[in-house]
């Protein structure tokens, strides 16, 4: 598969087992050589890195809070089909545009909020699996803030709270590795007490899509994929598998440890499966394809401006954000064994950027032939 021509300066691959929550692989980059630290660094070196904007010394899968785009509709998903905000039946129409009245002003139109898809033509009527498939927008903006047009009512702000956090958001994972933050799981008190202002319509629909105040890190988003590829139970992740003595000996083996199992019905992951395996059959993920072997993904392009963004002037003015690029699957479908996570900082799209690193790392462990010439 040919790889597109990206140059990314930070990112992060992980690999996982999602029965056991084992981790089998994880890098993070930018990195650095640990030999530098073996004699003493030079004040040059560490200058070096320390000066770097995108921080080698910093493990970006555990310690970097990052807006998780479109693959955080699958929290979403979960929730308003276990809420009863959406049925197997339900269909929701994307025009590719949707207006939201200001509730201070509901009669005047100048100050009303647009909120588009990321297909501007539209995707027409979709139920819950065309959503994730799709990964439309204005689908899970209904989904998660509701609709007034229609009288749809949504998810709400505290439930996909309360639903993010029970996936693992918003606290440590508590894998075995320092420095790991819990990234923000938002609130309507979060943002008073924080920003000082009422929480909108318009908040709900940006976190309905994982943009807005949330963060999370890549590990995080790979171990709460892991919960929808087991079909539910939450595991610590761990990076230890075994401990041996000095002859080779196994004196010590790691068990999986339970973090919770949440309370999801068998119907409900499997529509979310079928939406994540379909996003790769015939939605926004068709390079993630391996011939023989059946895969889920999700795609996300995490709009977004830090403090990099604003210093290189590359922040745009609304919907002109440079954006992160996301790719998440796992397989096989019918008893997943391995899943990945591909994040790469200002990569653009998922779709085309993210999934090719993902597709590559699920053919070599499986064993499948990976195009040795691509860039």
């Amino acid at each position: 598969m040919t790889q597109p021509n990206v140059n990314s300066p930070r990112g992060v691959a992980i690999v996982m087992n999602p029965q056991t929550g084992e981790i089998l692989a994880l890098a993070s980059l930018p990195t650095y050589d640990n030999n530098l630290f073996a004699q003493g660094i030079s004040t040059r070196d560490l200058e070096r890195l320390s000066d770097d904007p995108h921080r080698p010394l910093l493990n970006h899968a555990i310690s970097d809070g990052l807006p998780p785009g479109s693959v955080f509709k699958i929290v979403v998903a979960t929730g308003a089909l276990q809420e009863g905000v959406l049925t197997p039946r339900t269909r929701l129409t994307c025009p590719g545009r949707v207006v939201v009245p200001n509730k201070y002003y509901p009669n005047d139109p100048g100050r009303a909020q647009s909120f588009y898809c990321w297909n501007r033509s539209g995707h027409g009527t979709l139920d819950v699996v065309g959503g994730i498939v799709h990964s439309c927008d204005i689908f899970f903006y209904q989904v998660g803030g509701g609709f007034e047009e229609t009288q749809f009512e949504g998810l709400g702000v505290e439930r996909i709270a309360q639903y993010a956090e029970l996936f693992g958001f918003g606290e440590p994972t508590g894998v075995e590795l320092p420095a790991e933050i819990g990234g923000l799981v938002p609130t309507s008190s979060w943002k008073r007490l924080t920003v000082g202002e009422s929480w909108s319509t318009g908040d709900t629909y940006n976190l309905s899509i994982g943009q807005g105040y949330i963060s999370v890190t890549p590990l995080q988003m790979l171990n709460a994929v892991n919960v929808v590829a087991n079909g539910g139970t939450l595991y610590r992740p761990r990076i230890v598998h075994h401990v041996t003595d000095d002859r080779g000996v196994m004196v010590q083996r790691f068990e999986p440890e339970i973090v919770r199992t949440l309370p999801i019905s068998a119907e409900h992951w499997s529509l979310v499966q079928r939406g994540m395996e379909g996003a790769v059959a015939y939605g926004t993920a068709p390079r993630a394809q391996i011939e023989g072997l059946r895969v889920a993904g999700k795609t996300g392009t995490a709009q977004y401006c830090d403090d990099i963004a604003l210093e290189t002037g590359i922040c745009g003015v609304g919907l002109e954000q440079p954006t992160h690029a996301w790719f998440t699957a796992f397989a096989p479908v019918e008893q997943p064994e391995v899943s990945v996570i591909v994040f790469l900082y200002n990569g653009g799209e998922g779709s085309t950027v993210a999934v090719p690193v993902v597709h590559d790392i699920l053919g070599r462990y499986f064993g499948r032939p990976v195009d040795e010439t691509a860039p």
